[in-house]
């Protein structure tokens, strides 16, 4: 009985002790000094985590990137010096072209070749959002030679043409208008020196998208070839850009190739242009 009653004496000490330290131990938790302990002790946790691995991590990953990044803009400054190492020889080469192209128009009585233009810089002066897709008014007019039928360029390639004339500005219809001043005669360089005629026909507004109908089928054509200006129907000099081929589909009946081409022209976002007409 009495090793039963020494037992029960050390089982209700235990618990007594226990439910104190619990009780002690909700205390100290909902007390300031504990919050304040608590707080501090991760924020050194936090603390020692980032310098000994975020840190280290973070700027490893920071030197990486900004190597990666110098060694792309050597490479394009590598390249943009070619070109200007080029240019004085390009420069030299159409000097020669163009003198020999006098001396032939002289030699055979011509007034004009196919690649001359006459060049009247303006800006996009209206966009309207009514006919977003159609026109744009530009800040050139009679007075400053524009005649109701010309070509209109970007820096980036061909955009349309003059639709109406003030004195001062002008309307101009662009290419994704999808009318007749929409259709243009297009050439596609399959080699070099050697083309392909086709008709620029009409304008996809979900892919962005030009189809060109080929005057012939039996010439190859691969992605990214040139396309530009024929020269032929009175409207553009010849050479001025297009674009690019991205894709190509056969008619049904197999007489016929549809070419897609992608446009440098953001039709959106037009601002400088260039009205073009021959001389």
């Amino acid at each position: 009985m009495k090793r039963k009653s020494t037992f029960n004496s050390v089982m209700k000490t235990l618990i007594l002790i226990i439910v104190v330290a619990i009780m002690g131990t909700g205390m100290i938790k909902g007390s300031k000094f504990y919050q304040n302990v608590d707080r501090n002790f991760f924020s050194f946790f936090s603390m020692m985590k980032y310098g000994l691995i975020d840190y280290p991590i973070e700027t490893a990953s920071g030197f990486m990137t900004d190597v990666a990044t110098m060694w792309d803009v050597r490479y394009e400054n590598d390249l943009l010096r070619h070109e200007l190492e080029n240019a004085a020889h390009w420069q030299t080469r159409v000097k020669a072209l163009e003198e020999e192209i006098s001396q032939l128009k002289a030699q055979n009585e011509l007034k004009s070749v196919y690649t001359e233009l006459v060049q009247i810089n303006g800006t996009v002066k209206y966009h309207s959002s009514e006919s977003w897709d159609s026109t744009i008014t530009i800040d050139i007019g009679a007075a400053d030679g524009v005649s109701v039928g010309d070509g209109v360029i970007a820096p980036q390639g061909v955009i349309g043409r003059v639709k109406h004339v003030n004195e001062n500005q002008s309307e101009v219809s662009i290419l994704t208008a999808n009318d007749d001043n929409s259709k243009v005669s297009v050439r596609i360089e399959t080699a070099p020196g050697e083309y392909v005629q086709g008709i620029l026909d009409s304008y996809n507004h979900e892919t962005n998208l030009f189809s060109i109908n080929l005057l012939e089928t039996n010439s190859s054509i691969s992605p990214d070839m040139v396309v530009s200006t024929a020269g032929i129907g009175g409207v553009y000099p010849a050479g001025l850009l297009i674009g690019n081929v991205h894709s190509q589909r056969n008619i049904a009946d197999g007489i016929g190739v549809v070419v897609y081409v992608k446009s440098n022209v953001d039709f959106d976002d037009l601002r400088f242009i260039s009205v073009v007409k021959r001389p």
